[in-house]
């Protein structure tokens, strides 16, 4: 079957989310997100403005919607899996964020001091209820720190909001599209043991229309919602096959080398890029060795931070 441009635009250089979809190109969905979350009431959705990176090579989905509102810069993702690296992965992506929205760096090394936004990041997670019952939970940076740093020093924090049922009602009541969007997901995880894949799309969208569930923006996006969910739902379903592979080693490291067979030269992660650099590498240099230009920007700015 010949691929179309939709196709390739979907799977080219990133995994787009229906997440990112709905919240990062539709202001007032984002917005009425940021009042639940927040307990306020803009309704101007000029009021935000959008800051999402694109291509950040870090993060394997682009399921990151970032905005700024009233001197505040957020980060909302979604996640179906419990992942506990999350206040890394933030901390990098907050890195770039700044350095955008910074500009000029000579104003760092200025005597007057430089006012950013205020950070809120947030994960909305449905996953497995057995890695998370509670309807939040905080992540914390200083967990990953190999010694002990002391109390409140160094610290980067992200937020676990649960939207599985019955969790978080009020953000749900006040974002009804956060909502429908969890009805959507939970329908596709409820079947998906139990038919193909595609087939289970299929349904899911079907059923939603029907019962009112994000039915304009399926309407309209049908075809694209399936080949992003395909891509999303596919490709985590393959990594757990890997990581049960690595229990029945008996291996803990065995987990993550079954990830990295799926993941080529996503293996060479940013801090062994920062290791070459303080080795004396240049940027010049690793990008000739075969590195991605975006990977060594990126662990420059890093490098910087540490």
């Amino acid at each position: 079957m010949t691929k179309t441009n939709d196709d390739i635009h979907v799977n080219k250089k990133y995994k787009d989310t229906v997440f990112r979809k709905l919240f990062g190109e539709n202001k007032e969905n984002a917005l009425s997100l940021y009042n639940a979350v927040n307990h306020t009431s803009y309704t101007n959705p000029d009021d935000l403005e959008y800051t999402t990176l694109e291509d950040v090579i870090y993060m394997k989905y682009k399921n990151d919607v970032s905005f700024l509102v009233d001197k505040t810069l957020s980060l909302y993702e979604h996640q179906s899996s419990y992942n506990p690296n999350m206040p890394l992965r933030g901390f990098l992506y907050y890195a770039d964020l700044y350095r955008k929205l910074i500009h000029r760096s000579e104003r760092l090394y200025s005597k007057h001091l430089l006012k950013i936004p205020r950070p809120h990041y947030i994960v909305f997670y449905n996953g497995s209820e057995k890695d998370m019952a509670e309807e939040r939970r905080t992540l914390r940076l200083s967990d990953a720190f190999e010694t002990d740093t002391g109390t409140g020093e160094y610290e980067w924090t992200a937020t676990m909001i649960n939207i599985n049922s019955g969790k978080n009602q009020s953000i749900m009541d006040s974002c009804h599209v956060l909502y429908e969007y969890a009805v959507f997901v939970a329908k596709i995880k409820r079947y998906r043991d139990s038919m193909e894949l595609k087939e289970v799309i299929d349904l899911a969208v079907r059923e939603c229309i029907e019962e009112n569930i994000l039915r304009d923006f399926l309407e309209q996006h049908r075809r694209e919602v399936c080949d992003m969910c395909l891509t999303e739902f596919d490709e985590k379903k393959y990594e757990d096959v890997l990581r049960e592979e690595g229990r029945e080693e008996g291996l803990a490291e065995g987990i993550e080398k079954g990830l990295a067979k799926g993941r080529s030269e996503e293996r060479k992660t940013l801090l062994e890029i920062v290791q070459k650099l303080k080795e004396g590498k240049t940027p010049e240099q690793l990008v000739a060795d075969g590195m991605e230009k975006e990977s060594v920007d990126s662990a420059i700015t890093l490098r910087k931070l540490l």
